[in-house]
């Protein structure tokens, strides 16, 4: 029983294979041009090299945390758009809380925080620095990377203290700033 004529699956890809063909060699030559001469290294076209990232913006953060903007740790990361939020989240609610009873969005634990710098500044790496190398040799469980860098960055005063696990409220000085009863109100509060 003859069920017409015999058509082959090459028969259908006629009408593509110049394309297929083409692009076959293009694939040779484009191999061709990014393989490796004998004894020598790919030719790479010529890249961009990356661009400077843009320095961080903490100015919102500023408005309440100004002592942090001479400090060396925020003007050694600010340049390189590693800003407050990159660490500490976008705090927003923190932010916008004129009490100070709102913790920020993340806050480290003192067992939290070399592994939260090692994320940047890969172990590896600081090795091959002198200082670095001993430390992580020696390292003692009451040392943490800010002991070093960033003293400045804990602060002084502090009139909130919240846990850094839980971000509760562990005490704070009482005084309230959108409070009627407040000293920083004089007793009045506009509505």
């Amino acid at each position: 029983m003859h069920r017409g004529p015999c058509v082959s699956p090459i028969h259908f890809m006629r009408p593509y294979l110049p394309v297929a063909v083409t692009a076959l060699i293009a694939s040779a030559l484009l191999a061709g041009l990014t393989a490796a001469p004998p004894g020598g290294s790919p030719a790479v076209p010529d890249a961009k090299p990356a661009a400077k990232p843009e320095p961080a913006d903490n100015s919102y953060c500023y408005v309440c945390h100004a002592n942090y903007e001479e400090e060396k740790l925020t003007q050694v990361h600010q340049p390189v758009g590693v800003g407050c939020e990159r660490c500490h989240g976008e705090s927003i609610k923190h932010s916008g809380d004129e009490d100070g009873l709102i913790p920020p969005d993340r806050m480290f634990a003192k067992a939290d925080i070399d592994a939260f710098c090692i994320a940047c500044h890969p172990e590896d790496q600081l090795r091959k620095r002198d200082l670095h190398r001993e430390w992580l040799v020696e390292t003692q469980r009451d040392e943490t990377c800010n002991e070093c860098h960033g003293k400045e960055h804990r602060m002084k005063v502090r009139t909130r203290h919240w846990d850094k696990k839980t971000r509760k409220l562990i005490k704070d000085d009482g005084v309230r700033m959108m409070q009627k009863d407040s000293p920083a109100s004089g007793g009045k509060i506009d509505p």
